[in-house]
């Protein structure tokens, strides 16, 4: 299998050659994407999250004590989600892939296993019964032609043999292009009442893993967290691909 797996990345190398996108260097593995081993592997470049993280929004707290069950930020009080995990930061890797995601549906194999492995490392916390995708405007999905959560949310779930319930929740305001640059409160009011739970009797008591790629400032997935709660749910966790890691959720 081995010895495959370096013939199939030689082939790719000489038939389709393709440059790292965050170093410009040859990328040597197919299973790494978009990125090198080497970008992927420097946490320098694309720096992984370990303990001591918020218990809330799972912000990196360098310095403090892990294992600290009180241990906040102090930042995202107001989030509705109880509690939120990513990968890693929104820098080098796997910016590049989720810049891909945003116009293809691929999930290089590096990506998936780190997804796969993040969500079992942090399976108490994100301990759901139904994984349900934050959905994009209706328009926007036809224009894309597909929902980068939704891809997400298929790793996921057949790490966790988990349900995958993609119209349980809707998006009701086309609010994805017009908010580069927007600070949090604004982002904020631009999500306000943006989601509709479909089938309310369906969410009642439920826990649920609500995925998407980035953490921003955490407004979209705490409007999203919001309908859900509002429409009966128990609990409401939160995995993304990344976050930004700016102290100002």
């Amino acid at each position: 299998m081995r010895l495959l797996t370096h013939l199939r990345d030689g082939l790719t190398m000489l038939v389709y050659p393709a440059l790292c996108q965050v170093c410009g260097a040859m990328i040597k593995h197919y299973d790494d994407g978009v990125a090198c081993h080497d970008c992927w592997t420097d946490a320098g470049v694309t720096p992984l999250f370990d303990e001591p993280l918020c218990n809330k929004c799972g912000l990196p707290l360098p310095g403090r004590s892990p294992g600290n069950q009180a241990l906040q930020c102090g930042l995202c009080g107001a989030l509705r989600f109880t509690t939120a995990r990513a990968c890693g930061a929104y820098a080098g890797a796997l910016e590049a892939s989720i810049s891909l995601l945003k116009s293809r549906p691929y999930l290089c194999r590096r990506l998936r296993r780190l997804i796969a492995r993040r969500f079992a490392e942090q399976g108490a916390r994100l301990a759901a019964e139904v994984v349900v995708p934050v959905p994009l405007h209706k328009q926007r999905e036809r224009e894309r032609g597909f929902n980068q959560a939704g891809l997400i949310a298929q790793v996921i779930a057949r790490e966790g043999r988990l349900p995958v319930a993609a119209h349980l929740l809707i998006r009701t305001k086309p609010t994805e292009r017009h908010r580069a640059g927007l600070d949090r409160k604004d982002r904020e009011r631009s999500v306000a009442g943006a989601f509709r739970v479909v089938r309310p009797q369906v969410v009642s008591n439920l826990s649920i893993l609500l995925v998407d790629d980035v953490f921003t400032t955490g407004s979209t997935l705490s409007s999203a967290a919001q309908a859900l709660f509002d429409a009966g749910a128990n609990r409401v966790s939160v995995l993304t691909i990344a976050r930004v890691t700016a102290r100002a959720v």
